[in-house]
């Protein structure tokens, strides 16, 4: 959920606007040039399915409307198991820029050769935690920590 879709009663603060990136094993030899968008499909991709099992997601939306179809082979729980998993075989993902920007050295990071809307990401709390200080100091804390980091990194 983000702070945009935050039901009433729920107090929320934008934290940072995040991007997906394609992402493969540092040797993957499909990805050390330009992909064009059936290249894109013909790799083998790992996708984030929360519910489990679905392994279509708004990408595959797009590339239909391109007369397209992803190779999805494999879908995972969490983007948190993907980086090992495309790091130790041929599979790609398209996986939010945070998670991987530092791990170059063992992947490689690519912009995707088809438009991907990004996402917001935020706090959310209940209005009577509002005033709590404890909680206000943890998310002034967790604000801070966040723009420190400089947001989302190019």
């Amino acid at each position: 959920m983000t702070p945009g879709d935050a039901p009433a009663g729920l107090r929320s603060r934008h934290l940072f606007d995040e991007r997906y990136v394609l992402t493969g094993r540092r040797g993957h030899p499909r990805l050390r040039r330009k992909l064009t968008a059936e290249q894109f499909a013909q790799l083998e991709h790992v996708v984030v399915s929360l519910r489990g099992g679905d392994f279509t997601t708004p990408v595959d939306d797009v590339l239909a409307a391109l007369g397209l179809r992803r190779n999805v082979v494999l879908s995972a729980s969490s983007f948190l198991f993907v980086p090992e998993m495309v790091a130790r075989s041929d599979l790609v993902a398209l996986v939010p820029q945070r998670l991987v920007r530092d791990r170059t050295d063992a992947l490689r990071i690519v912009e995707c050769p088809i438009p991907v809307s990004g996402f917001e990401v935020g706090m959310l709390w209940h209005e009577r935690n509002h005033g709590h200080a404890g909680q206000r100091w943890v998310r002034d804390v967790l604000k801070a920590m966040v723009d420190a980091d400089g947001g989302v990194r190019p």
